[in-house]
């Protein structure tokens, strides 16, 4: 027999959940997920996990609970360590307490592991807080699926002096205000929706009771009522978060340059580097062209391996920028030449004018820009490693980076990029990759640097400070 685990995920946003919820989602057999949970907690789950969908919405329920009961106990009888991930909180309004109802009948070992309910994060997250001084000292949670029902008690609710939060009353909030305002509550109170709370998409709508019933709400929804839905307490000088893209030397390098400077940054798409095997002569080509740092990388270690003394190499060298330089000065290698513009337009054009009938050997990834090849003869290309996608998890934050044309084509082949997500290109060729797959409001950096790349985001964010103001 195995275990079961009731998980709460949170309200939304992936970095909510508890740290032993998101160990239990990335080790169980089994994960049986409701519709509210994001992509990026499902995206934790081995590979080979059994996931099972059992998502319920407004007059779609493709699974009863009855049905879901029935999944628990025959997973934990195969002997497998099962999830039943569930939004906010098991308990509040969840049905946990029905599932741990059948696995106790049926004498089956499982844990509950709470989680934070929308109720009270959602308007927080908002800036709405449910409880303050001199405004309200309590807080009642109500579901809205109770709107006709007499189990609630809206002649005490309408009473109440506190503040009144709604969960899954995106249907039923006019019929609910209507009840309270019956019953004695102003119809000034004051109401906050907020849909999608704690998401990218989060929106809030601010009216009365007694307008409730004429707004719009599309689920998920939490409907705060009371004094405290007036208020704003959402800082404007909020830290903001960078998505990144790329292989590990790239995010290592802005990740830490961009925490120094205050942003928090989540690795949206991970590239691996995969070497190739090679047999290079080195001694045949007059100059030896680099394209990147990972490229300077592998043939270091090339050198190593081959126990090549790097004395016996006399090509001139040339790279395409000032990171690729840097990363073979580390080595003692310095290059002769690098163009003023870090593109491979720039590397070719300067190539073909100080050196034209030099030979030329361009060690460079697979798949990478033919650029280069457009303005110089004489050369050959050594294909030192591919990159492949690791990881790949949906962007939510309000930057994206990409390093590479790889990076973009790697992601969108899965997500779509938030109309209100800024995007920021390490270069012009990446930047017309973003363009040519619809996305033109790019901003591409001066220089190919990880520096210019933060350069760009502060630029960014100097403009919109001023705007806001």
């Amino acid at each position: 027999m195995g275990k079961v685990y009731l998980v709460g995920a949170g309200p939304g946003d992936a970095e909510l959940i508890s740290v032993k919820g998101k160990r239990l989602v990335e080790s169980c057999d089994v994960l049986i997920y409701d519709r509210l949970i994001s992509e990026e907690i499902i995206s934790w789950a081995r590979k080979d996990c059994e996931k099972i969908y059992v998502g319920k919405s407004a007059g779609a329920h493709s699974f009863t609970q009855d049905n879901i009961n029935k999944i628990l106990v025959e997973k934990a009888a195969d002997s497998n360590i099962v999830v039943r991930l569930k939004g906010g909180d098991p308990f509040v309004f969840g049905r946990g307490g029905e599932e741990a109802a059948i696995l106790i009948e049926n004498n089956i070992d499982f844990e509950v592991v709470p989680g934070i309910t929308s109720a009270i994060a959602v308007p927080e997250a908002a800036g709405i807080p449910v409880t303050h001084r001199g405004a309200s000292q309590d807080i009642h949670i109500v579901t809205g699926h109770t709107a006709e029902s007499e189990i609630t008690d809206y002649a005490a609710l309408a009473k109440t002096r506190g503040t009144i939060v709604f969960l899954m009353a995106a249907n039923t909030i006019g019929s609910i205000a209507s009840r309270l305002i019956e019953k004695g509550m102003s119809g000034k109170t004051p109401v906050a929706v907020i849909e999608n709370g704690t998401t990218k998409s989060e929106s809030i709508t601010r009216t009365t009771l007694e307008n409730i019933g004429s707004v719009q709400i599309v689920p998920p929804a939490v409907i705060v009522v009371g004094k405290t839905a007036e208020y704003d307490m959402k800082s404007d000088n909020r830290i903001k978060s960078v998505a990144i893209t790329g292989t590990e030397d790239f995010r290592k390098r802005l990740k830490a340059r961009l925490i120094n400077k205050g942003y928090t940054v989540k690795e949206v798409c991970c590239l691996k580097v995969i070497p190739a095997d090679l047999n290079i002569k080195f001694d045949e080509f007059d100059w030896l062209v680099f394209t990147g740092r990972n490229g300077v990388k592998i043939f270091i270690d090339y050198i190593k391996r081959t126990k090549t003394d790097l004395r016996s190499l006399k090509n001139k060298i040339a790279v395409i920028g000032e990171g690729t330089y840097n990363a073979l000065a580390e080595h003692g290698i310095y290059a002769d030449y690098m163009p003023d513009k870090y593109t491979s337009e720039a590397l070719g054009k300067g190539l073909a004018k100080i050196a034209p009938n030099a030979s030329k050997l361009v060690l460079r990834a697979e798949k990478g820009s033919d650029e280069l090849y457009r303005h110089i003869n004489n050369c050959k290309e050594a294909i030192l490693y591919r990159v492949e996608a690791e990881s790949i998890t949906e962007c939510r934050e309000d930057y994206i980076v990409f390093g590479s044309s790889l990076g973009v084509n790697t992601y969108l082949e899965q997500y779509k990029i938030d109309e209100n997500t800024k995007i920021i290109a390490i270069g012009e060729v990446t930047c017309n990759t973003l363009i040519s797959r619809g996305y033109n409001n790019v901003c591409c950096c001066e220089k190919s640097t990880v520096e210019s790349i933060v350069e760009e985001i502060e630029k960014n964010e100097k403009i919109q400070t001023t705007e806001d103001k």
